[in-house]
């Protein structure tokens, strides 16, 4: 049996970092889509404007001033607060960890900070694929149990994840 999971990290493997930065962003805007009716969309907005930044900015290897405005324009609309605890609306919480994959750096030296350990593009696709499953739990319908929901819908996440992969990167024998 094919485990969609256990292939996407076999694939990620032989990726080099900066593709894997274009896919996190890629998989992060997939998830965001299958949201998008439960996201406000000024929050909507912001996370798409913010994962073009990114890409913009990874194509270049720099942390352009647009990616920074995108950031701060993102977390101006996303910031929420519950009791003394700070967190981001739906859907920012998984752009911004998308966009960390291949821009973190770039964005600690922007922001002056010393480096940081960020998060790679599998440890992103799985929460992406966790994201999916909650999603689906609450949007089964009534004669479906809950955790079978969120399985399916992780492992279907997990399939267009690989899918994606295979058809966004080159034929290594092309040249043959």
């Amino acid at each position: 049996m094919i485990v969609p999971s256990r292939l996407l990290g076999d694939l990620l493997e032989q990726i080099d970092q900066k593709r894997a930065a274009h896919l996190a962003l890629d998989f992060a805007r997939h998830v965001l889509d299958l949201e998008r009716d439960e996201i406000e969309e000024p929050v909507s907005v912001a996370c798409l404007e913010y994962m073009d930044a990114a890409h913009e900015a990874l194509g270049l290897e720099s942390a352009v001033p647009r990616l920074l405005e995108a950031e701060e324009r993102l977390r101006a609309v996303a910031h929420r607060r519950t009791g003394n605890r700070f967190f981001l609306a739906g859907g920012a919480d998984f752009t911004m960890d998308a966009a960390r994959v291949g821009a973190g750096s770039m964005l600690d030296r922007a922001h002056g900070r010393g480096p940081s350990s960020h998060p790679s593009c599998l440890s992103v696709a799985r929460q992406l694929q966790a994201e999916a499953g909650r999603w689906a739990a609450r949007h089964r319908d009534d004669d479906v149990d809950e955790r079978t929901a969120a399985r399916r819908a992780r492992g279907e996440e997990a399939r267009w994840q690989v899918r994606h992969v295979i058809a966004s990167e080159p034929n290594p024998h092309e040249d043959a």
